[in-house]
Protein backbone atom coordinates (compact mmCIF):
# COMPACT_ATOMS: atom_id res chain seq x y z
CA UNK A 1 0.00 0.00 0.00
CA UNK A 2 2.47 2.18 1.01
CA UNK A 3 4.67 1.59 -2.40
CA UNK A 4 1.39 2.12 -4.46
CA UNK A 5 0.27 5.55 -2.12
CA UNK A 6 3.99 6.71 -2.88
CA UNK A 7 4.03 6.05 -6.44
CA UNK A 8 0.33 8.52 -7.13
CA UNK A 9 1.49 11.63 -4.65
CA UNK A 10 5.46 11.31 -4.07
CA UNK A 11 7.49 11.58 -0.52
CA UNK A 12 5.37 11.06 2.30
CA UNK A 13 6.50 11.68 5.88
CA UNK A 14 5.28 8.19 8.16
CA UNK A 15 4.68 9.82 12.02
CA UNK A 16 2.72 6.56 13.16
CA UNK A 17 2.86 2.92 12.70
CA UNK A 18 2.07 0.25 15.23
CA UNK A 19 3.52 2.58 18.47
CA UNK A 20 1.86 5.71 20.33
CA UNK A 21 -1.70 6.27 21.14
CA UNK A 22 -4.30 4.52 19.02
CA UNK A 23 -7.89 3.97 19.51
CA UNK A 24 -8.99 0.73 20.72
CA UNK A 25 -8.89 -2.15 18.04
CA UNK A 26 -6.87 0.02 16.16
CA UNK A 27 -5.03 -1.34 12.81
CA UNK A 28 -2.01 0.29 14.28
CA UNK A 29 -1.71 -2.18 16.42
CA UNK A 30 -1.77 -5.05 14.15
CA UNK A 31 0.70 -3.11 11.74
CA UNK A 32 -2.10 -2.56 9.00
CA UNK A 33 -2.33 1.11 9.44
CA UNK A 34 -0.12 4.59 9.32
CA UNK A 35 -0.67 7.94 9.75
CA UNK A 36 1.80 10.26 7.01
CA UNK A 37 2.33 13.60 5.75
CA UNK A 38 2.31 13.99 2.15
CA UNK A 39 5.20 16.08 1.52
CA UNK A 40 4.37 17.28 -2.20
CA UNK A 41 0.41 17.34 -2.26
CA UNK A 42 -2.13 18.52 -0.22
CA UNK A 43 -3.66 16.23 2.59
CA UNK A 44 -6.81 16.29 0.90
CA UNK A 45 -5.35 15.27 -2.24
CA UNK A 46 -3.50 12.40 -0.54
CA UNK A 47 -6.69 11.07 1.01
CA UNK A 48 -8.20 10.67 -2.27
CA UNK A 49 -5.80 9.05 -3.84
CA UNK A 50 -5.19 6.72 -0.70
CA UNK A 51 -9.03 5.93 -1.57
CA UNK A 52 -8.51 5.00 -5.21
CA UNK A 53 -5.96 2.41 -4.33
CA UNK A 54 -7.83 -1.19 -3.69
CA UNK A 55 -6.17 -2.18 -1.05
CA UNK A 56 -6.81 0.39 1.02
CA UNK A 57 -9.84 -0.34 3.77
CA UNK A 58 -9.94 3.21 6.55
CA UNK A 59 -8.89 6.65 5.11
CA UNK A 60 -9.28 9.43 7.85
CA UNK A 61 -7.98 12.81 7.43
CA UNK A 62 -7.08 15.08 10.67
CA UNK A 63 -6.98 19.00 11.26
CA UNK A 64 -3.65 18.40 11.51
CA UNK A 65 -2.98 17.68 7.74
CA UNK A 66 -2.03 14.44 8.79
CA UNK A 67 -3.55 11.69 6.91
CA UNK A 68 -4.75 7.81 8.02
CA UNK A 69 -4.96 4.79 5.76
CA UNK A 70 -5.07 1.19 6.45
CA UNK A 71 -5.67 -2.17 4.96
CA UNK A 72 -8.23 -3.17 7.22
CA UNK A 73 -11.74 -5.19 6.04
CA UNK A 74 -14.15 -1.68 6.33
CA UNK A 75 -13.90 0.84 4.43
CA UNK A 76 -14.29 3.78 6.52
CA UNK A 77 -13.69 7.79 5.70
CA UNK A 78 -13.43 10.27 7.93
CA UNK A 79 -12.04 14.16 8.75
CA UNK A 80 -11.60 14.64 12.26
CA UNK A 81 -9.23 15.96 14.90
CA UNK A 82 -5.97 14.17 15.99
CA UNK A 83 -7.13 12.98 19.30
CA UNK A 84 -5.59 13.75 22.50
CA UNK A 85 -6.13 12.53 26.26
CA UNK A 86 -6.79 16.46 27.15
CA UNK A 87 -9.27 16.88 23.96
CA UNK A 88 -13.20 17.80 25.44
CA UNK A 89 -15.53 15.78 24.79
CA UNK A 90 -16.86 18.43 22.61
CA UNK A 91 -13.76 18.37 20.34
CA UNK A 92 -13.11 14.73 19.41
CA UNK A 93 -13.75 14.04 16.09
CA UNK A 94 -17.66 12.53 14.54
CA UNK A 95 -15.63 9.35 14.03
CA UNK A 96 -14.41 8.94 17.66
CA UNK A 97 -17.94 9.77 18.68
CA UNK A 98 -19.46 7.27 16.01
CA UNK A 99 -17.19 4.64 17.24
CA UNK A 100 -17.72 5.18 20.30
CA UNK A 101 -21.60 4.49 20.07
CA UNK A 102 -21.41 1.39 17.74
CA UNK A 103 -19.35 -0.58 20.31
Amino acid sequence: MIAELVAKIGPIQITSTCGGRHARHSQHYSGRAIDFRPMATSSRKAAAAARAIESVGGVGTYSNGLVHADVGARELSWYGHKRSRYASASKRSRYARLARNSN
